[in-house]
């Protein structure tokens, strides 16, 4: 009986060697290619600023499977939220650094949610709320066409 030989699969969990151009780009902030295999999913400039700001690579990568990026993920570490807190916002629709900067601010979904029905973006929305602004307020002063990063009580 003749044997069949199968031709070793390839482990698709790892992830293949750096090519030339990001090999180089990485030399330009100091990194190697092991550096590179160890961050991965992140860019070099992305490693760079983690490192910068003192993240660990696995605490990087867990925050990119989220969508999650460098400078939310670094802001969201001092505010000591999990990127598990962060996937109910992305079930409703909001992008991935909008829970960071909700937080931010002491929003919540709900919150967040009204402000977005209302007609105002995230981003926006924090500032107001950090300026004191409720969303009654804001609303009234919009369609008023009062300076919205102007304080609340003025």
């Amino acid at each position: 009986m003749a044997t069949v030989r199968h031709r070793d699969r390839r482990d698709l969990t790892v992830s293949p060697p750096p090519d030339a151009y990001e090999l180089a780009e990485a030399r330009g902030y100091g990194l190697t290619a092991s550096d590179l295999r160890q961050w991965r999913p992140l860019s070099a400039i992305e490693i760079h600023w983690a490192r910068k700001h003192g993240l660990s690579p696995g605490v990087a990568r867990r925050w990119a499977r989220e969508g999650v990026g460098v400078s939310d993920a670094v802001r969201a570490v001092k505010l000591r939220i999990s990127p598990e807190q962060v996937r109910p916002w992305a079930a409703a629709g909001f992008l991935p650094g909008d829970a960071v900067e909700a937080a931010e601010t002491g929003m919540t979904l709900a919150e967040a949610t009204a402000w977005r029905q209302v007609g105002f973006i995230l981003p926006d929305a924090a500032l107001l709320v950090r300026d004191g602004w409720t969303l009654d307020q804001a609303t009234v002063a919009r369609f008023a066409g009062v300076d919205r990063y102007a304080p609340a009580g003025e």
